[in-house]
């Protein structure tokens, strides 16, 4: 590029479609990137999201505090930091337990921000193992990205628009993106798509059970997002029939028992028990497993982290014809390099003894059966996974029992240090994630990687991204009080239009099959491109504009994640990341510090090829057509104990 004074060239544009995390952190990106890359010349970054920007929808604040996120604050953040292995600058920032610490030092010296007292007590009572809400957490994002933009350069500005973008079209040289309820639209030289979890269509059998509902007077919903649902369809004392036991039953669970005003408190024994108000549904919980998602761990890492990635590499994944052995060898060398090395009195030789007899053996099992005595300190992935395969029951009262036993063993392990093996292969399972990304970011093993995902993801939910304790505890309470039931492994569920009813059914309790009026599908949807509601996407599905990868994803092209269209061609200007698009599954917006997070990887490079592209922009162009000029809004200005918002403006819409 030239180089001549800044004031001579006009303004170059970005417009982000979507201000959830994901999108947050692209922003956090590029402008870390701006001074090395851009340099003086001027950027104009649009954002655009109904929903206020860092929280986004699935976060927003206008949630129910009853809900939480599924995180410990300590394991929150958004910011880079030393461990994070990126070509942009390193920005570090504090993880939720740390912003919570200082906000709540601010509220009791009589200072901090109006917004944030409400939050009072939380903020107060939040440690590093706390499970915030996820009003709070919304609150910790929003400072995110105010304190992103405040530490822009002098030389951008972002531009916040709180409206859809319901469609993107070339221009003559630019990108034309067009706002709902605003005329002209916006003209950019790079579309960067990231709005993140969306909903989508019915698929084809759930659309039958709409049907079949609708002929017979029953009560179904279909895949959503639960915090969202209308559930007053689920009458009091009514058995419901509920399809998945993890994240989506946890908040389905909750909006049904605290949400309809039952409590909990804790008898003489210190047992957590239910007292319904009577207007709880019976919850009938049926899953392939049949058993909840474990429980988050209740403590914090301490001492030497497992060598990672060590067997699960990128060079490893390349040679290999089957990526699922070896990933479970990296979970098991975790898993077997913690309990060594911190729980060596349950071991019988030295971890490099062990290790090289490992790494050696015909027959690992047996070098395991030796060195590890106790059966529970073994790493099993098929036990883990399921833990209720095969066993049959009597009647539905010994399942129940089984399962209380069950929970509240998860419960006593996951919050007992003495088993931080179990933390290490969550570590593990993180650091699988990240070389599948560079697997298909590098252009090879894409094939195998993209084959892995859904496994993996299924393993990693169950094992790694369960409820909070307090929340697997509440649902044991409520199956004690009659408010759930589970019922077994590889529930089949059939539609009876003789009976008008749907019936349920499960080998675990071979005699018992249960009739119902009501089915709710407790998953959050898939991502597809087929299916989508986003009002952006289908018009650029329907011209052909934009296509699906192989798992239904918005296809982008390897490497620098421009989108690809249906005839297979690249846009140059058009760039999308996030959990709908290609190579985005386990890519989450925020991660846990000092963990070298993949997210933080793909947004980097991202950022860097979007202002590598637009440094090229052509500099003639009049200043006024990128839309900045006939901005409407208001400025963001500074509160107390909050970053400045100089460089921050709302343009349109109104908060949510």
């Amino acid at each position: 590029m030239p180089d001549h004074p800044s004031g001579r060239f006009r303004p170059v544009a970005v417009c982000i479609v979507g201000a959830g995390p994901g999108g947050a952190s692209v922003l956090e990106r590029l402008l870390a990137n701006v001074p090395e890359l851009l340099g003086d010349r001027p950027l104009h970054i649009h954002v655009v999201d109904p929903y206020p920007p860092g929280a986004g929808r699935v976060w927003r604040r206008a949630q129910s505090p009853l809900l939480w996120a599924n995180s410990l604050a300590a394991d929150i953040t958004l910011f880079t930091d030393e461990a994070s292995t990126i070509a942009g600058a390193i920005r570090p920032g504090p993880s939720l337990a740390e912003w919570a610490a200082a906000r709540a030092r601010e509220l009791s010296e009589g200072g901090g921000s109006d917004d944030l007292a409400p939050f009072a007590r939380e903020l107060a009572e939040c440690t590093p193992t706390s499970f915030p809400s996820r009003p709070l957490l919304s609150a910790y994002l929003a400072w995110f990205f105010r304190a992103s933009v405040a530490g822009a350069p002098a030389n951008v500005r972002v531009l916040v628009h709180q409206t859809v973008v319901v469609d993107v079209t070339d221009g003559p040289r630019r990108q034309r993106v067009h706002l709902a309820g605003r005329r002209p639209p916006l003209q950019v030289d790079a579309v960067i798509l990231a709005q993140g979890h969306l909903d989508v269509e019915p698929s084809p059998d759930e659309r039958e059970q709409i049907r079949f509902a609708r002929r017979h007077g029953l009560a179904y919903i279909p895949t959503g997002y639960t915090a969202d649902l209308d559930l007053d369809a689920l009458r009091p004392g009514e058995p419901v029939l509920v399809r998945g036991i993890g994240l989506a039953f946890v908040d389905l669970m909750v909006r049904l028992s605290h949400g309809r005003g039952g409590t909990f408190e804790r008898d003489a024994e210190g047992v957590l028990r239910y007292r319904p108000s009577g207007r709880e549904p019976l919850l009938l919980a049926a899953s392939r497993r049949g058993v909840p998602y474990r429980s988050k761990t209740g403590y914090a890492w301490a001492g030497e982290r497992p060598p990672l990635p060590r067997h699960f590499t990128v060079a490893a994944a390349r040679e290999a014809t089957d990526l699922w052995p070896l990933i479970l060898r990296e979970l098991a060398g975790a898993h077997y390099h913690r309990l060594f090395t911190a729980h060596g009195e349950r071991t019988t030789m030295e971890w490099a003894e062990f290790d090289a007899e490992f790494a050696a053996a015909d027959d690992p099992d047996e070098v395991v059966a030796r060195a590890v005595p106790d059966p529970a300190d073994r790493f099993d992935p098929e036990r883990l996974d399921r833990p209720i395969q095969g066993r049959r029951f009597a009647d539905e009262a010994a399942l129940q029992d089984w399962m209380f036993a069950h929970i509240e063993g998860d419960l006593a392990r996951r919050h007992d240090p003495a088993y931080s093996q179990d933390l290490a292969v969550i570590h593990a399972l993180l650091s699988v994630y990240g070389v599948l990304l560079r697997l298909q970011d590098g252009g090879d093993g894409g094939a195998q990687s993209l084959a892995q995902v859904p496994r993996l993801l299924g393993f990693f939910s169950y094992l790694a991204s369960g409820p909070p304790g307090p929340r697997l505890e509440e649902m044991s309470a409520l199956a004690r009080a009659g408010v759930v039931r589970f019922l077994g492994e590889d529930v089949t569920i059939t539609a009876d239009e003789e009976a008008g009813a749907w019936w349920a059914s499960s080998p675990t309790v071979p005699t018992a099959r249960i009739r119902t009026r009501a089915l709710v599908e407790a998953r959050l949807p898939e991502p597809s491109l087929a299916r989508t509601r986003d009002a952006l996407l289908r018009r650029l599905a329907a011209r052909g504009d934009a296509a699906a990868d192989p798992t239904g994803r918005l296809a982008t092209r390897v490497g620098d994640r421009r989108l690809v269209d249906a005839r297979g061609a690249v846009h140059p200007d058009r760039f999308a990341v996030g959990h709908g698009v290609a190579g985005g599954a386990g890519s989450a917006g925020f991660s846990r510090p000092r963990f070298d997070a993949p997210s933080f990887r793909v947004n980097d490079a991202l950022a860097r090829g979007v202002l590598e592209h637009v440094r090229t922009a052509d500099p003639t162009v009049d200043r006024a057509v990128d839309g900045a000029a006939d901005r409407t809004g208001t400025r963001v200005g500074r509160r107390t104990g909050e970053p400045s918002g100089d460089r921050l403006e709302l343009v349109t819409g109104a908060s949510q």
